[in-house]
Protein backbone atom coordinates (compact mmCIF):
# COMPACT_ATOMS: atom_id res chain seq x y z
CA UNK A 1 0.00 0.00 0.00
CA UNK A 2 1.29 3.36 -0.85
CA UNK A 3 2.68 5.95 2.15
CA UNK A 4 3.85 9.16 1.55
CA UNK A 5 6.58 10.76 4.16
CA UNK A 6 9.11 13.25 4.78
CA UNK A 7 12.98 12.71 4.84
CA UNK A 8 15.60 15.45 5.56
CA UNK A 9 17.72 15.67 2.21
CA UNK A 10 20.91 15.78 3.25
CA UNK A 11 20.64 13.08 5.91
CA UNK A 12 17.91 11.02 4.60
CA UNK A 13 16.48 11.04 8.15
CA UNK A 14 12.94 9.93 8.50
CA UNK A 15 10.68 13.03 9.68
CA UNK A 16 7.24 11.17 9.43
CA UNK A 17 4.48 10.04 7.38
CA UNK A 18 2.20 12.71 6.18
CA UNK A 19 -1.65 12.34 5.13
CA UNK A 20 -1.96 13.19 1.25
CA UNK A 21 -5.59 13.67 -0.92
CA UNK A 22 -3.32 13.23 -3.91
CA UNK A 23 -0.55 12.34 -5.77
CA UNK A 24 1.32 12.40 -9.60
CA UNK A 25 4.80 11.57 -9.53
CA UNK A 26 6.95 10.96 -12.57
CA UNK A 27 10.15 8.81 -11.92
CA UNK A 28 12.82 9.16 -14.90
CA UNK A 29 15.52 7.38 -15.95
CA UNK A 30 18.47 10.24 -15.03
CA UNK A 31 16.56 11.17 -11.80
CA UNK A 32 14.74 14.30 -13.78
CA UNK A 33 11.40 13.44 -12.82
CA UNK A 34 8.70 15.70 -10.68
CA UNK A 35 5.75 15.35 -8.54
CA UNK A 36 3.05 16.58 -6.68
CA UNK A 37 1.51 15.88 -3.79
CA UNK A 38 -1.75 17.26 -2.10
CA UNK A 39 -0.62 17.42 1.89
CA UNK A 40 -3.56 17.59 3.85
CA UNK A 41 -3.22 20.11 6.65
CA UNK A 42 -6.60 21.16 7.49
CA UNK A 43 -7.96 18.25 9.98
CA UNK A 44 -4.46 16.51 10.36
CA UNK A 45 -3.53 17.43 13.95
CA UNK A 46 -0.73 18.53 12.77
CA UNK A 47 0.33 21.71 14.36
CA UNK A 48 1.30 24.71 12.60
CA UNK A 49 5.21 25.19 13.12
CA UNK A 50 5.35 21.38 12.09
CA UNK A 51 3.59 21.94 9.39
CA UNK A 52 5.35 24.85 7.84
CA UNK A 53 8.72 22.97 9.06
CA UNK A 54 7.74 20.07 7.19
CA UNK A 55 7.01 21.76 3.75
CA UNK A 56 10.50 23.85 3.74
CA UNK A 57 11.72 23.55 0.30
CA UNK A 58 15.23 22.16 -0.44
CA UNK A 59 15.64 20.96 3.21
CA UNK A 60 12.97 18.19 3.28
CA UNK A 61 12.09 15.55 0.33
CA UNK A 62 8.85 13.65 -0.12
CA UNK A 63 9.14 10.13 -0.57
CA UNK A 64 6.40 8.16 -2.03
CA UNK A 65 6.40 4.18 -0.71
CA UNK A 66 5.01 1.13 -0.96
CA UNK A 67 6.23 -0.40 2.06
CA UNK A 68 10.31 0.06 1.85
CA UNK A 69 10.36 0.62 -1.68
CA UNK A 70 10.57 4.09 -3.12
CA UNK A 71 8.53 4.36 -6.13
CA UNK A 72 9.76 8.01 -6.28
CA UNK A 73 11.73 10.23 -3.89
CA UNK A 74 12.37 14.27 -4.61
CA UNK A 75 13.29 17.32 -3.30
CA UNK A 76 10.40 19.99 -2.07
CA UNK A 77 10.73 22.85 -4.63
CA UNK A 78 7.25 24.79 -4.46
CA UNK A 79 4.39 25.01 -2.42
CA UNK A 80 2.03 27.55 -3.16
CA UNK A 81 -1.77 27.40 -2.43
CA UNK A 82 -4.46 29.42 -1.58
CA UNK A 83 -4.63 30.61 2.38
CA UNK A 84 -7.62 28.62 2.59
CA UNK A 85 -7.17 25.50 1.38
CA UNK A 86 -7.01 22.47 3.12
CA UNK A 87 -4.58 20.95 1.21
CA UNK A 88 -1.13 21.83 0.68
CA UNK A 89 0.42 21.13 -2.50
CA UNK A 90 4.08 19.96 -2.12
CA UNK A 91 5.76 20.06 -5.41
CA UNK A 92 9.06 18.57 -6.01
CA UNK A 93 11.96 17.50 -8.26
CA UNK A 94 14.31 13.87 -8.44
CA UNK A 95 17.44 14.97 -7.15
CA UNK A 96 19.50 16.36 -9.70
CA UNK A 97 16.69 17.75 -11.47
CA UNK A 98 16.55 19.54 -8.14
CA UNK A 99 19.67 19.92 -7.06
CA UNK A 100 22.64 18.88 -9.18
CA UNK A 101 21.25 21.16 -12.42
CA UNK A 102 22.28 24.69 -10.89
CA UNK A 103 24.87 23.29 -8.04
CA UNK A 104 28.60 24.26 -8.57
CA UNK A 105 30.92 21.60 -8.03
CA UNK A 106 33.13 23.79 -5.64
CA UNK A 107 32.27 26.63 -3.18
CA UNK A 108 31.78 30.55 -4.03
CA UNK A 109 34.98 31.17 -2.33
CA UNK A 110 37.35 28.50 -3.74
CA UNK A 111 36.93 29.93 -7.39
CA UNK A 112 40.61 30.09 -8.65
CA UNK A 113 41.45 32.32 -12.33
CA UNK A 114 42.64 30.06 -14.88
CA UNK A 115 42.16 26.71 -12.06
CA UNK A 116 41.02 23.16 -12.98
CA UNK A 117 38.23 21.84 -10.77
CA UNK A 118 38.05 18.76 -11.49
CA UNK A 119 40.45 16.47 -13.66
CA UNK A 120 39.91 12.32 -14.75
CA UNK A 121 41.95 10.52 -16.47
CA UNK A 122 41.66 7.35 -18.90
CA UNK A 123 38.11 6.47 -16.27
CA UNK A 124 35.58 4.22 -16.53
CA UNK A 125 32.18 6.52 -16.88
CA UNK A 126 31.48 5.24 -13.52
CA UNK A 127 34.67 5.93 -12.40
CA UNK A 128 34.26 9.74 -13.81
CA UNK A 129 30.90 10.12 -12.33
CA UNK A 130 32.29 9.09 -9.22
CA UNK A 131 34.80 12.22 -9.10
CA UNK A 132 32.23 14.32 -10.07
CA UNK A 133 29.74 13.33 -7.37
CA UNK A 134 32.35 13.22 -4.60
CA UNK A 135 33.96 16.40 -5.82
CA UNK A 136 30.36 17.95 -5.95
CA UNK A 137 29.73 16.74 -2.50
CA UNK A 138 33.16 17.30 -0.98
CA UNK A 139 32.91 13.65 -0.20
CA UNK A 140 30.54 14.03 2.61
CA UNK A 141 32.95 15.88 5.02
CA UNK A 142 31.98 19.61 5.57
CA UNK A 143 28.76 20.43 6.39
CA UNK A 144 26.09 21.68 4.19
CA UNK A 145 27.53 19.82 1.55
CA UNK A 146 27.15 15.99 2.14
CA UNK A 147 23.83 14.09 0.57
CA UNK A 148 23.23 10.46 0.97
CA UNK A 149 24.50 9.86 -2.30
CA UNK A 150 26.00 5.88 -2.56
CA UNK A 151 29.36 6.45 -5.27
CA UNK A 152 29.31 4.42 -8.33
CA UNK A 153 32.89 2.02 -8.08
CA UNK A 154 35.91 3.41 -9.46
CA UNK A 155 37.10 1.95 -12.86
CA UNK A 156 39.92 2.51 -15.34
CA UNK A 157 38.58 3.30 -19.15
CA UNK A 158 38.92 5.79 -21.76
CA UNK A 159 36.99 8.63 -20.45
CA UNK A 160 39.15 12.19 -19.60
CA UNK A 161 38.38 15.27 -19.18
CA UNK A 162 39.28 18.39 -17.33
CA UNK A 163 36.91 21.10 -15.55
CA UNK A 164 38.11 24.65 -15.92
CA UNK A 165 36.62 27.23 -13.03
CA UNK A 166 35.67 29.30 -15.59
CA UNK A 167 33.29 27.55 -17.60
CA UNK A 168 30.67 27.74 -15.04
CA UNK A 169 29.44 24.05 -14.76
CA UNK A 170 27.09 22.33 -12.95
CA UNK A 171 27.25 18.96 -11.34
CA UNK A 172 24.84 17.98 -13.66
CA UNK A 173 26.52 19.80 -16.58
CA UNK A 174 29.39 17.57 -15.67
CA UNK A 175 27.69 14.76 -15.53
CA UNK A 176 25.88 15.20 -18.82
CA UNK A 177 29.02 15.49 -20.89
CA UNK A 178 29.48 11.93 -19.62
CA UNK A 179 26.06 11.08 -20.99
CA UNK A 180 27.59 12.08 -24.19
CA UNK A 181 29.98 10.33 -23.83
CA UNK A 182 27.36 7.40 -24.56
CA UNK A 183 26.46 6.44 -20.78
CA UNK A 184 23.25 6.56 -19.20
CA UNK A 185 23.22 7.78 -15.24
CA UNK A 186 20.24 7.40 -12.36
CA UNK A 187 20.47 7.59 -8.96
CA UNK A 188 17.57 5.30 -7.79
CA UNK A 189 16.03 5.88 -4.09
CA UNK A 190 15.86 3.08 -1.29
CA UNK A 191 14.99 2.63 1.93
CA UNK A 192 18.37 1.50 4.50
CA UNK A 193 17.28 -0.95 7.15
CA UNK A 194 16.79 1.97 9.28
CA UNK A 195 14.61 3.70 7.64
CA UNK A 196 16.77 6.27 6.23
CA UNK A 197 16.62 7.76 2.49
CA UNK A 198 19.57 7.15 0.21
CA UNK A 199 20.30 7.09 -3.46
CA UNK A 200 21.79 4.22 -5.64
CA UNK A 201 24.22 5.59 -8.55
CA UNK A 202 23.98 3.39 -11.09
CA UNK A 203 26.07 4.17 -14.54
CA UNK A 204 26.06 1.89 -17.86
CA UNK A 205 26.14 2.05 -21.29
CA UNK A 206 22.54 0.35 -20.98
CA UNK A 207 20.76 0.48 -17.04
CA UNK A 208 19.26 -2.53 -16.24
CA UNK A 209 17.90 -4.03 -12.76
CA UNK A 210 16.88 -7.22 -11.86
CA UNK A 211 15.48 -10.42 -13.58
CA UNK A 212 13.08 -9.78 -16.40
CA UNK A 213 9.61 -10.12 -14.88
CA UNK A 214 7.26 -12.00 -16.88
CA UNK A 215 3.52 -10.12 -18.14
CA UNK A 216 1.38 -12.28 -20.45
CA UNK A 217 -0.98 -9.19 -21.72
CA UNK A 218 -4.09 -11.62 -22.95
CA UNK A 219 -4.24 -13.92 -20.50
CA UNK A 220 -7.22 -14.23 -17.96
CA UNK A 221 -6.18 -11.72 -15.16
CA UNK A 222 -2.99 -10.26 -16.45
CA UNK A 223 -2.24 -6.88 -14.79
CA UNK A 224 -1.39 -5.48 -18.07
CA UNK A 225 -3.88 -3.11 -19.81
CA UNK A 226 -4.25 -0.35 -22.87
CA UNK A 227 -1.27 -1.72 -24.44
CA UNK A 228 0.02 0.15 -27.34
CA UNK A 229 3.14 -0.65 -28.98
CA UNK A 230 4.70 2.31 -31.18
CA UNK A 231 7.58 3.55 -32.68
CA UNK A 232 8.88 7.08 -32.57
CA UNK A 233 10.60 8.11 -35.13
CA UNK A 234 10.34 11.95 -34.49
CA UNK A 235 14.22 12.31 -33.63
CA UNK A 236 15.70 9.45 -35.77
CA UNK A 237 18.36 11.39 -38.46
CA UNK A 238 20.59 9.44 -41.02
CA UNK A 239 23.82 11.33 -40.22
CA UNK A 240 25.04 14.28 -37.01
CA UNK A 241 27.35 16.84 -37.42
CA UNK A 242 28.69 18.00 -34.35
CA UNK A 243 30.42 20.94 -33.19
CA UNK A 244 31.97 21.70 -29.88
CA UNK A 245 33.92 24.99 -28.08
CA UNK A 246 35.73 27.30 -30.19
CA UNK A 247 34.37 29.68 -32.93
CA UNK A 248 35.26 30.20 -36.61
CA UNK A 249 38.42 28.29 -37.89
CA UNK A 250 39.15 27.02 -34.52
CA UNK A 251 35.72 25.50 -33.40
CA UNK A 252 35.80 21.99 -32.71
CA UNK A 253 33.67 19.86 -35.29
CA UNK A 254 33.54 16.07 -35.85
CA UNK A 255 30.44 13.72 -37.68
CA UNK A 256 28.83 10.25 -37.58
CA UNK A 257 28.82 7.99 -39.17
CA UNK A 258 32.54 7.92 -40.05
CA UNK A 259 31.81 4.70 -42.24
CA UNK A 260 29.48 2.96 -43.93
CA UNK A 261 25.89 4.38 -44.40
CA UNK A 262 23.15 6.12 -41.87
CA UNK A 263 20.60 6.04 -44.49
CA UNK A 264 19.82 2.84 -45.73
CA UNK A 265 16.43 2.85 -47.13
CA UNK A 266 15.37 6.36 -45.36
CA UNK A 267 15.46 9.78 -47.37
CA UNK A 268 18.16 11.62 -46.16
CA UNK A 269 18.24 13.49 -42.81
CA UNK A 270 21.10 14.74 -41.01
CA UNK A 271 21.04 17.15 -37.67
CA UNK A 272 23.51 19.43 -36.21
CA UNK A 273 24.14 19.38 -32.81
CA UNK A 274 26.62 21.69 -30.62
CA UNK A 275 28.23 20.43 -27.21
CA UNK A 276 29.46 23.90 -26.13
CA UNK A 277 31.69 22.46 -23.36
CA UNK A 278 33.84 19.92 -24.98
CA UNK A 279 36.85 21.09 -25.81
CA UNK A 280 38.98 17.93 -26.86
CA UNK A 281 38.25 16.62 -30.19
CA UNK A 282 38.82 12.69 -29.23
CA UNK A 283 35.51 13.86 -26.85
CA UNK A 284 33.43 15.50 -29.48
CA UNK A 285 34.16 12.44 -31.94
CA UNK A 286 32.66 9.78 -29.15
CA UNK A 287 29.73 12.66 -28.42
CA UNK A 288 29.00 12.70 -31.77
CA UNK A 289 29.59 8.95 -32.31
CA UNK A 290 26.46 8.20 -29.00
CA UNK A 291 24.23 11.06 -30.79
CA UNK A 292 24.14 8.85 -34.21
CA UNK A 293 23.90 5.34 -32.06
CA UNK A 294 20.90 7.29 -30.41
CA UNK A 295 19.19 8.66 -33.41
CA UNK A 296 19.78 6.23 -35.76
CA UNK A 297 17.95 3.77 -35.37
CA UNK A 298 13.85 4.36 -34.29
CA UNK A 299 12.55 3.95 -30.76
CA UNK A 300 10.74 1.35 -30.43
CA UNK A 301 8.48 2.46 -27.13
CA UNK A 302 5.48 0.90 -25.88
CA UNK A 303 2.33 2.54 -23.83
CA UNK A 304 1.03 0.37 -21.29
CA UNK A 305 -1.02 0.37 -17.73
CA UNK A 306 0.17 -1.89 -14.94
CA UNK A 307 -2.31 -3.59 -11.84
CA UNK A 308 -0.17 -3.43 -8.98
CA UNK A 309 -2.11 -4.16 -6.41
CA UNK A 310 -0.40 -8.26 -6.02
CA UNK A 311 3.00 -7.08 -6.86
CA UNK A 312 3.78 -3.57 -6.10
CA UNK A 313 5.24 -0.70 -8.26
CA UNK A 314 9.05 -2.51 -7.99
CA UNK A 315 8.40 -4.77 -11.05
CA UNK A 316 8.35 -1.56 -13.48
CA UNK A 317 10.86 0.19 -11.53
CA UNK A 318 13.34 2.27 -14.32
CA UNK A 319 15.97 0.42 -14.90
CA UNK A 320 13.66 -3.31 -14.81
CA UNK A 321 13.09 -5.32 -17.84
CA UNK A 322 9.69 -6.45 -18.45
CA UNK A 323 9.10 -9.58 -20.55
CA UNK A 324 5.66 -9.21 -22.52
CA UNK A 325 4.03 -12.20 -23.74
CA UNK A 326 1.11 -11.27 -26.49
CA UNK A 327 -0.67 -14.15 -28.67
CA UNK A 328 -3.74 -13.04 -31.20
CA UNK A 329 -2.87 -9.32 -32.02
CA UNK A 330 -3.47 -8.00 -35.26
CA UNK A 331 -0.43 -5.86 -34.87
CA UNK A 332 1.65 -7.57 -32.38
CA UNK A 333 3.86 -10.97 -33.93
CA UNK A 334 2.74 -13.50 -30.98
CA UNK A 335 5.87 -14.30 -28.38
CA UNK A 336 8.01 -12.89 -25.89
CA UNK A 337 8.61 -9.42 -26.30
CA UNK A 338 11.88 -7.77 -24.22
CA UNK A 339 11.24 -3.96 -22.46
CA UNK A 340 12.69 -1.79 -20.39
CA UNK A 341 11.37 0.70 -18.37
CA UNK A 342 13.18 4.29 -18.32
CA UNK A 343 10.01 5.87 -16.18
CA UNK A 344 7.18 5.01 -14.22
CA UNK A 345 4.46 7.53 -13.00
CA UNK A 346 1.11 7.09 -11.00
CA UNK A 347 -0.50 8.51 -8.20
CA UNK A 348 -2.58 6.65 -5.14
CA UNK A 349 -4.07 4.06 -6.56
CA UNK A 350 -3.31 0.65 -7.66
CA UNK A 351 -2.65 1.59 -11.61
CA UNK A 352 0.77 2.55 -12.82
CA UNK A 353 2.29 3.98 -16.25
CA UNK A 354 5.50 2.46 -17.18
CA UNK A 355 7.55 4.15 -19.72
CA UNK A 356 8.97 1.41 -21.77
CA UNK A 357 11.32 0.79 -24.92
CA UNK A 358 12.04 -2.36 -26.74
CA UNK A 359 15.20 -4.13 -25.04
CA UNK A 360 18.17 -6.22 -27.14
Amino acid sequence: MWEVWIHNTRSGSPERRIPVASASWNRRLGSLGSATHGFVTRGSGLPKSLINELKRGNKYSIVQRWGTHCAYAGVIRDDRAPDNSPVLPLRSKEIRAALFEGRLPHGVNEYTKEGVVLAVTNRSWAGAVRAILDKGTKGGAVAGWELPIDLPADGSGGFSAGWLYEEGLSIGDMLKQVEDDGAETDHAPYLTPSGYLRYETRVAQTITTGAPFLLPSRAPGSIVTNLEPGTDVAAQRTGVLGFGNGSGADRLWAFAPQTGDGIRDMPVQDVQVTFPDIYDQARLQAAVDAEFRRRNTPIEQWGMELHINTYGPAIADVGRLLDVHTFGSDRIPDGVHHLRSIGLSGDMNFKVTPEVQIHG
